[in-house]
């Protein structure tokens, strides 16, 4: 196969999708000299072109799966992860669709483009089909089966498996077992690579964000309105925990973690349209927009009253704002307005303000404290129980480490080795009622519990597939894009202590940023 004609200083000189069939068309009329040192000193000024049908298509699928998934309950519910698989399914197959571009859509002309081959050039298409290949395995060789008696316990018998395989547990479908999480990883994975092999205009990748960014913010502000007017049902009609729902988010430490994804896609969006708007002296600009959002978000995240996510996103807020000043007065003589930028800081500052007293975020400041509390005592509290499931989940761990007990078996295997914790087992007395454990609060020592060592160099090899994405076309040295890797890091360290990636919402938003943001700066390279 062989490339498509390339003209000067497109945009689609590198496009990083090969294979392309040239289609005999007349050939563009060329710049003169002058011209072309005029658009290498500018940058192609003329105005851009549409995306294609296709590339389009892509994206208003890919919008609609990540805003679907928070405002489904988090897709935590059987229904809703259904839906989402096929919405990746279908976005998947769009994105291998080969294209025909007219010169409506490229200035080159006309040709055909392959997509599959940048598909298989793509890491973590095939260590994601090694995963799901893995799970499959450990779903056809359950070792133990679901017994239920009468009175609703249950139990668990020995079956006949294949020793040298990797093995599951048969266990409930609408509960939770290995084919339930196989949905879930399968939705991620095929939305990763769709967008990684579909999208190669840097406005669709944007698109896609800013989509996010906006269905979080109307979210947030959902999710203030329920605080405000005191509701203890999800959208004032669907049963909740009135202390634990965000919005449509049934757990509040996954909307901190959620929301927080949202805070740094805002940040970066926002600083990449104050930049360009600087750059070219525009009068108009979306990053207000993005940065308000951004702020419903982060107030959301305070008002969630997850400790942990309101640790980080502090954290977070100060080292972005040391950057941004830092990044602000070292390239300051491109004829932006600072003073602009000091007004909207204090109009964001008296606004944070006014939430704090209507809010009451003064209750999430005591949490906070109890936090630290019970950390530096090391005893009491929810911080002590997690201590002592994560010691817990260790030791199940170690009984099936190299191959593990099988995707979403957790919940069913952990009573064995809880009951040598009374503390988390039986809370209240031996005869008290036993607590029941869904997910460890620790990804990664869940992770290894279920998949075994095998499982996690396979997900440890899809992170650093995703890192080198980022980190090769010099990501990590442009702004915005570093925020974006800075709100990733964010949600690792959270789900130390807490199981976020067991939430396909915040799995799979977080999956489409680390895709995204590698996309983001392998195209900022190819203008």
């Amino acid at each position: 196969a062989s490339f498509a004609r390339p003209a000067p200083l497109s945009p689609f000189k590198s496009l990083p999708i090969s294979f392309a069939r040239p289609v005999s068309s007349p050939s563009p009329s060329p710049e003169s000299a002058s011209e072309r040192v005029m658009s290498h000193f500018r940058g192609d000024a003329r105005a851009p072109l549409p995306l294609h049908p296709l590339e389009k298509a892509l994206v208003i699928i890919a919008g609609t799966q990540l805003v679907f998934m928070p405002w489904a309950l988090g897709t935590m519910h059987l229904w809703s992860q259904l839906i989402v698989l096929g919405l990746a399914a279908l976005g998947f197959s769009i994105a291998l669709i080969p294209r025909h571009y007219t010169s409506d859509y490229a200035r080159e002309g006309e040709f055909r483009l392959l997509m599959w081959p940048k598909l298989v050039r793509f890491p973590i298409f095939w260590l994601g089909l090694a995963l799901m290949v893995y799970i499959t395995i450990q779903a056809l060789n359950p070792s133990y089966g679901y017994v239920q008696f009468p009175n609703g316990s249950y139990t668990f018998r020995s079956l006949d498996h294949v020793t040298w395989l990797p093995t599951g547990i048969e266990a409930p479908f609408a509960q939770m077992n290995a084919w339930r999480m196989l949905i879930i990883y399968a939705g991620a994975w095929l939305l990763a690579c769709s967008l990684w092999v579909g999208l190669t205009r840097r406005n669709a990748v944007q698109a896609v964000l800013a989509t996010v960014v906006i269905s979080g913010a109307v979210l947030g502000l959902v999710a203030i309105l329920q605080r405000v007017t005191g509701t203890s049902d999800i959208l004032w009609f669907i049963k909740g925990k009135p202390s634990y729902f965000v919005g449509t988010i049934i757990y509040k430490n996954h909307a901190g973690a959620y929301f927080n994804l949202v805070v740094t896609m805002a940040a970066a969006l926002g600083l990449w349209h104050y930049h360009r708007s600087s750059r070219r002296h525009a009068r108009n600009s979306p990053a207000p927009v993005f940065a308000f959002c951004g702020l419903i978000a982060g107030v959301v995240v305070l008002i969630s009253y997850s400790r942990a996510a309101t640790f980080l996103l502090l954290a977070f807020s100060l080292i972005g704002l040391i950057v941004f000043f830092v990044w602000l007065f070292s390239s300051a003589k491109e004829g932006r307005n600072n003073a602009v930028v000091f007004v909207l800081c204090g109009v964001f500052v008296v606004f944070v303000g006014l939430g704090a007293y209507f809010l009451k975020f003064d209750r999430t400041i005591d949490r906070l404290g109890n936090a630290f509390a019970q950390v530096q005592s090391g005893e009491g509290g929810s911080y002590t129980s997690r201590q002592l499931a994560a010691h817990a989940t260790w030791d199940m761990a170690q009984a099936q480490l190299t191959t593990g007990w099988g995707a979403g078996g957790f919940r069913w295997m952990f009573p064995a080795y809880q009951q040598h914790y009374p503390a988390i087992y039986r809370p209240h007395g031996p005869n008290g009622p036993m607590m029941f454990w869904e997910y460890a609060h620790n990804d990664y020592l869940q992770g290894i519990a279920e998949l075994g060592i095998i499982g996690a160099v396979l997900g440890l090899a899809l992170l650093a597939a995703g890192a080198i994405n980022l980190i090769r076309p010099g990501g990590l040295t442009r702004p915005p894009i570093l925020l974006l890797a800075g709100g990733l890091l964010m949600t690792l360290a959270h789900s130390s202590i807490d199981f976020n990636f067991y939430n396909p919402a915040v799995l799979c938003t977080w999956v489409a940023a680390l895709v995204l943001a590698g996309r983001w700066a392998e195209l900022e390279n190819r203008r």
